[in-house]
């Protein structure tokens, strides 16, 4: 599921979060970029490592955290606060989503939801404000056999399994691919797993995939070795998760609470990678991590570039090419809500004919 490709077109690698920024034709495209944003130094500290296997986390424990309450998709359509449809002019890289509540909704690169047209996954990480009215929503389809609505017609809902897309579909819909390289990652992980955990592969949609009882059983194991560490630890915000002994991730968001929500998410999906890819260590024990190595990953040496990018009127996204890492930094209005670094090898390379409209 998890190929890992030598080289990055790294320079297109926010091309496809002004998916909604391009395609909203009420509002006239900015003449510029999006102006700079500032992006402070993480200040945390790195405990750990805590192991499953050839699974290995670390968390990252802040004392100063925003202190605003934040609301996650799945809870919000679980709720019933939270809305996602179809446009009425249905559009695969663009759905419509309205926050009822009266909290911030986070939503995570990766997020999942089945029906509409076409399953579909959440491309960037952004936040929607209280109260929203209905806005433009990027997305990419990971359901490429099907173009008629589901049983609950335009509406949207939660997926069985509540895990993450994997990160090889989560870097290529940011990497710059495109809807193509996306529908690649998705064909290729249905046939991996099948292979190796078992599980069916009768249509195109990833969700039939991460939903099925094999993965859901690997999935279990990982939860119930980690899932708890986030209560253990509540000034945790963040994890770097290590498969193999190779760190391939961080994340770090706003304070322990929305943390709490997602870890569970995005640990048991790389709990899912971790049991793909242990045949590659042919029988052999994962080599050890230490927290140095997570230190190591986040300094991620010299900047080649960087790129400022608007995904709509109050968010937007610095990516910065790093020796062999890449920094995605999310900010609302400013303020940021999500940093990632991204082991450059989970990106697709990008073929220029590819990205040609």
């Amino acid at each position: 599921m998890f190929r890992r490709l030598l080289g990055v077109g790294i320079v297109a690698c926010c091309a496809a979060l002004l998916t909604v920024q391009a395609a909203d034709k009420d509002k006239k495209a900015p003449d510029k970029k999006p102006a700079e944003f500032d992006v402070k130094d993480v200040k945390v500290r790195v405990s750990g490592p805590y192991v499953h296997d050839n699974l290995t986390v670390f968390l990252l424990h802040a004392k100063d955290q925003d202190d605003r309450e934040y609301l996650t998709l799945d809870q919000g359509l679980d709720q019933k606060a939270v809305s996602v449809t179809e446009q009425e002019r249905e559009q695969v890289g663009q759905l419509l989503i309205e926050n009822k509540s009266d909290k911030m909704l986070f939503l995570q690169e990766g997020d999942r939801v089945q029906g509409g047209k076409q399953d579909r996954i959440i491309v960037t990480s952004l936040v929607i404000p209280p109260k929203s009215g209905k806005m433009k929503l990027p997305t990419f389809c990971v359901e490429s056999g099907r173009w008629t609505l589901s049983k609950d017609g335009k509406v949207f809902s939660n997926v069985h399994n509540a895990i993450l897309a994997p990160q090889g579909i989560r870097a290529a819909s940011k990497g710059g691919g495109g809807q193509g390289a996306v529908w690649d990652e998705v064909a290729r992980s249905k046939k991996v797993t099948m292979e190796k955990l078992g599980s069916k592969n009768t249509n195109t949609s990833l969700n039939e995939t991460l939903d099925s009882a094999q993965v859901k059983k690997v999935c279990e194991a990982c939860g119930k070795a980690l899932n708890d560490l986030p209560a253990k630890h509540p000034d945790a915000i963040g994890v770097a998760i290590a498969v193999n002994g190779k760190v391939e991730e961080v994340d770090v968001y706003p304070n322990a609470k929305l943390f709490a929500r997602l870890f569970p998410r995005l640990v048991q999906s790389f709990g899912v990678q971790a049991a793909l890819e242990k045949d590659a260590l042919k029988g052999k024990a994962a080599p050890a991590v230490k927290t140095e190595d997570v230190e190591k990953f986040m300094s991620a040496g010299k900047e080649k570039d960087r790129r400022f990018e608007g995904i709509n009127e109050d968010n937007r996204i610095r990516c910065r090419n790093l020796e062999n890492e890449v920094e995605f930094a999310t900010a609302y209005k400013d303020q940021i809500i999500h940093r990632q670094w991204l082991i450059k090898a989970a990106l697709p390379v990008v073929e220029p004919s590819r990205n040609k409209k």
